[in-house]
């Protein structure tokens, strides 16, 4: 990476990598050199065994260490070009990389590595430590940094990770779920743009983990057991991490499904963003995640479900792929075995691409003009339950403290309308109108 940005360049402000073998995990973080010079500058820690680090968008390696370089590399000017920029004029040993070419500010934390504060809350092994560093997750007290790395209270699974990367800050103080932002649904999602303006004063939408403006996600597993060529999975999704399910993509693989290939600036031409297309993975996907923000509150238990259902069939699925694979390998023949890991892959993405369309059509159905609608068995009208979730009773208050009398019925209720009828309907015939 490093030759290769000294030799062509390298096009943005910085970056933090996540690079992970079967043995072993470091972090690197890269900031541009600046305008007019070649490559970036650069730090890269391995992360020690047993621990779990996470990045977002913030640099969070500070100071590290110069002579143990089975942990720990950097590049050769990282502290010259830092005084030669007249960024630091301290000594070496005190020399912090994230303090002096990325200094945290308030967005940097509050917008970035909040999540990270997320993330380790959830798993940590100190029950004390989402309290703890609050502060400085709300952008409060920049000095109150996070540790690299935190020691998790157990052994990580692949569906724990694929959890919290659908993380919203529920029931943390900054959980958005809950204030006028979230309307009645209970969403943790709000317009565009991030930050805003009223009155002179600017203020921030919450940028979880799980966020609507995401192009595709993933989580890379590394089977260290498995040869080379099978050991490493790509489970991949297009847009949101929080609404999307993830279909397993051998490492090896030399095709991809229809349903998730594409065209866009690194094949030189525009991405195709305003091109609506059914046979693209990307469109269905936000087919269901937008239906889902406006009815959050009833339509994500339901969509989680499914997404959880969806991943661990293909978890099963990767037990009877990986043995039939071996087969293949261990007899000698390795191109089959891609081969076959290839097939599979191909297949798995085009049928989740299916299934995730039908599941649109699910939810369209079950949730319309504000009624939800369930399958009962010997219903003899539409072989359905229907129900009107209505709003919740702190939104029924507001409404009512809001509005006072304006929709108060002082006649009592004798009468209910049919809106596509416009004619009264008395209330005992109500039940058979559903």
């Amino acid at each position: 990476m490093v030759e290769l940005t000294d030799k062509y360049g390298y096009a943005s402000s910085g970056e933090s990598f996540s690079i992970a073998d079967g043995k072993e995990v470091w972090i690197m973080e890269v900031i541009g050199r600046g305008e007019g010079k070649h490559g970036f500058v650069w730090v890269a820690v391995r992360v020690p065994d047993g621990m779990v680090a996470a990045h977002a968008n913030q640099a969070r390696i500070q100071t590290f260490p110069r002579d143990d370089p089975e942990n720990c590399m950097y590049a050769d000017d990282v502290v010259e070009l830092a005084r030669e920029l007249g960024l630091y004029d301290d000594n070496d040993e005190d020399f912090s990389f994230s303090d002096t070419y990325d200094p945290v500010t308030f967005e940097g934390a509050r917008l970035c590595d909040a999540r990270v504060w997320s993330i380790f809350s959830h798993i940590t092994e100190d029950n004390g430590f989402e309290d703890h560093y609050a502060d400085y997750a709300k952008g409060q007290n920049l000095s109150n940094r996070m540790p690299l790395w935190i020691k998790p209270s157990r052994k990580l699974t692949l569906k724990d990770v694929t959890g919290l990367m659908r993380d919203h800050y529920e029931d943390s103080v900054l959980d958005p779920c809950h204030d006028v932002g979230a309307e009645d649904a209970h969403t943790p999602y709000r317009t565009h743009p991030l930050v805003w303006e009223y009155e002179g004063d600017s203020y921030v939408n919450e940028r979880t983990v799980a966020t609507q403006q995401t192009g595709w996600n993933f989580v890379a597993q590394q089977r260290h057991w498995m040869p080379p060529e099978l050991s490493s999975i790509l489970w991949f999704a297009v847009d949101d991490s929080g609404t999307a399910p993830r279909y397993p993509v051998y490492g090896s693989s030399r095709d991809v499904s229809d349903a998730f290939f594409g065209v866009g600036p690194q094949d030189g031409v525009p991405s195709p963003i305003l091109e609506f297309d059914l046979s693209k993975a990307f469109w269905v996907s936000n087919m269901v995640s937008n239906f889902a923000y406006s009815n959050w509150r009833n339509v994500a238990p339901v969509l989680v479900d499914r997404i959880k259902q969806i991943e661990t069939e293909f978890l099963q699925e990767i037990t009877d792929i990986d043995a039939q694979a071996l087969e293949l390998y261990n007899t000698g023949d390795h191109f089959g075995a891609i081969d076959f890991v290839t097939e599979y892959s191909v297949n798995a993405g085009n049928r989740l691409h299916k299934k995730w369309f039908k599941f649109y059509g699910d939810l369209f159905a079950r949730f319309r003009d504000g009624y939800e609608l369930e399958e009962k068995e010997g219903e003899l009208a539409c072989g359905c339950k229907i129900s009107q979730p209505g709003y919740s009773d702190e939104w029924y208050k507001r409404i009512v403290e809001e509005d006072g009398d304006h929709y108060k019925l002082s006649m009592g209720v004798d009468t209910l309308f049919d809106n596509d009828k416009l004619r009264p309907i008395k209330k005992k015939e109500l039940k058979s109108f559903l």
